[in-house]
């Protein structure tokens, strides 16, 4: 990263907002309404986490053809505007009378979540780091994390002493930051003979889908997305094996700890070591954290599987976007990207329902660990077909 420039710089600085701020509150803070809401319109809970079915809906139906809007010219305006509306979905929270409108804005917000949250971050390091992509992506998805450790306690905090309308309203006020902050992106700078070169490599998306690495990429991105939605199941696995909540809440907090150094550690490897043996590393930490859980009953112990197996999550969150650049090039990546991301978003939303009615049925949660475990050696597989044709 020694010739980065100073756009690029400040992109990097942008995305790690993002990616704090965007999965940290729309993601990871969600939960935390649900009894009071469950409260406030007295319905049942199951009605209230309804509103993060839609959103996840939307934002899944929203990544079959926002990708195409990721190469405007005009993304950083997209973007800028994106996340203004979402600041004002949420303010109009303070408000709401009635669960209907709850349902309203989180489907606006999972629609729009698509193109600024779950693209965004990917598609603009790929246009402004051209070396040390891997370590700029794993900076960047890395503050995700760290977002969802800073900000429950916050927000918690916030609902127990003003209410949820409150909490509703510093959310949409900290969302906004990021308008003027994404519109005042400026396109990379690029000299004549990297444009013409530019325009030379990659494939189109047509093309994309007619290679095998294609599929490969997608079977493993829906395998691991598999596995990243059976994370919220994790506290109340830990309680059915007789500890405590708070056993549960120190595993799962030691999942986000591992996910955030996964993520950074993993695109730095990726940038400097052989992308095989970083795969195969990060899989096999991965396979020994959920096979950790499924073993051990020490809650040390268990706590440090959840650690491992958070570390893992880097080879969904930043390895897979980042091979995807590398393999099918910068020509059509948003659209490539968007579309593998798609089934990845299908599978994380049926994981949490499968490991629900796993467990209804069996009475245990191992089966769906070891669901995991199989799913990080088929990834491995095919991750390790890749011809890697594209050297960093």
């Amino acid at each position: 990263m020694k010739k980065v420039s100073g756009r690029a710089w400040y992109v990097l600085i942008v995305c790690c907002l993002i990616s704090l701020l965007g999965f940290g509150l729309l993601v990871n803070t969600t939960g935390l309404f649900f009894a009071p809401l469950s409260q406030e319109f007295q319905v049942g809970r199951g009605q209230v986490s309804l509103l993060v079915t839609l959103q996840n809906a939307a934002s899944a139906i929203a990544l079959l053809f926002v990708g195409k809007l990721m190469k405007s010219q005009h993304l950083n305006w997209l973007l800028g505007g994106g996340f203004a509306i979402i600041g004002l979905c949420l303010l109009s929270l303070k408000w709401a009378g009635s669960l209907t409108q709850f349902y309203l804005v989180w489907t606006v917000i999972g629609f729009l979540q698509a193109m600024t949250v779950t693209l965004s971050i990917p598609v603009l390091l790929s246009q402004h780091f051209k070396t040390g992509l891997g370590t700029a992506m794993g900076i960047s998805l890395g503050a995700s994390a760290l977002g969802g450790t800073i900000f429950n306690p916050i927000i918690a905090l916030i609902i127990k002493q003003s209410g949820w309308r409150t909490a509703f309203l510093v959310e949409g006020c900290l969302l906004l930051l990021l308008f003027p902050l994404c519109a005042l992106i400026k396109k990379p700078e690029v000299s004549a003979h990297t444009a013409e070169s530019s325009k030379q490599t990659g494939v189109t998306q047509r093309q994309a889908m007619r290679m095998p690495a294609f599929y490969a990429l997608l079977i493993a991105m829906f395998a691991l997305q598999l596995v990243s939605g059976s994370v919220q199941h994790i506290s109340g696995y830990i309680v059915t094996l007789g500890l405590p909540v708070m056993t549960g809440a120190s595993v799962v907090s030691g999942v986000m700890i591992g996910a955030c150094l996964g993520k950074i550690s993993i695109g730095f490897c990726l940038d400097h070591w052989p992308r095989k043996l970083v795969l195969t590393i990060f899989c096999v930490l991965g396979l020994l954290g959920w096979a950790g859980l499924l073993a051990l009953r020490a809650a040390g112990l268990l706590i440090a599987a959840g650690l491992i197996l958070g570390l893992g999550q880097g080879v969904c969150l930043v390895a897979l976007p980042y091979i995807i650049e590398k393999e099918f090039g910068q020509r059509d990546y948003s659209r490539i990207l968007a579309l593998i991301n798609f089934f990845g978003a299908v599978a994380m939303s049926a994981s949490v329902y499968l490991n629900g009615a796993l467990f209804d049925n069996t009475g245990t949660y191992q089966w769906g660990w070891l669901i995991n475990c199989g799913a990080y050696v088929i990834s491995w597989l095919l991750l390790m077909g890749l011809k890697n044709k594209q050297q960093n």
